[in-house]
């Protein structure tokens, strides 16, 4: 991983509320409210109760491009990345941000736990979980986008392993390669799998001539049937 110094942050203050935590169980919130107040009770808890257990880590690194090529893009201290979507994306970025998010394991373990004796519980504090790592990556992305508009810069939407044209085990092995994942508290399992399961690896260009529009949902195998891609407008 060479000698380019990751940057560690935890003080990230995430925005959830009620109606994240039912979209992170794939549900409508508007309808859950008209027809189980149950549930809006059960999520209501899960938010007061799984708060104080989510700790945000986010550890990156910043990587000069050196060149690129229709197939790889190399980095400075001998990483590279590759993929259809990394040479379509990245092409004008003069750097690269790779970055790891996760909420940590207390959160997870806690609804693991509840799971086996109220199902509803466990499945409202999970999906707070969900909501919790979407917010982070949110919060962590809109911070590289304005670092990099006070320098002058753009920044593209962020890619992650997994994408149309970036594939997963792939995409992870390439990742895990310029950033170290212990780190941000993060095992991966040999098929690149990680854990707490509530983390996500993620690259983002920063250059003069990004274009910064489009959405990450634009290159999501799931764009045609999701229901829940308004949540992602940002």
């Amino acid at each position: 991983m060479g000698g380019k110094p990751m940057h560690l942050r935890t003080d990230f203050e995430l925005k959830l509320d009620l109606d994240k935590v039912l979209r992170g169980q794939g549900a409508d919130p508007q309808m859950i409210r008209q027809r189980s107040p149950a549930l809006v009770k059960v999520a209501e808890r899960a938010l007061r109760e799984g708060l104080p257990l989510i700790e945000p880590v986010v550890v990156y690194r910043k990587l000069k491009v050196k060149s690129i090529n229709h197939q790889r893009m190399a980095l400075a201290d001998g990483g590279s990345l590759s993929g259809k979507l990394i040479i379509q994306q990245l092409a004008p970025a003069r750097e690269v941000v790779v970055m790891l998010c996760t909420i940590g394991r207390a959160l997870e373990a806690y609804s693991a736990a509840v799971l086996r004796t109220d199902p509803s519980f466990g499945l409202a504090l999970d999906g707070l979980g969900s909501a919790a790592i979407d917010s982070l990556v949110v919060e962590a992305c809109t911070s590289i986008g304005e670092e990099a508009a006070v320098n002058g810069m753009q920044a593209t939407i962020p890619l992650n392993p997994g994408m149309e044209g970036w594939d997963l085990e792939a995409g992870q092995s390439q990742v895990f390669k310029l950033i170290d994942p212990s780190q941000a508290g993060i095992q991966v399992t040999a098929g690149g799998m990680m854990f707490p399961q509530k983390s996500t690896s993620l690259v983002i260009g920063i250059g003069e001539d990004i274009s910064a529009g489009g959405r990450p949902c634009d290159y999501c195998s799931m764009r045609n049937t999701c229901r829940y891609q308004d949540q992602y407008a940002r």
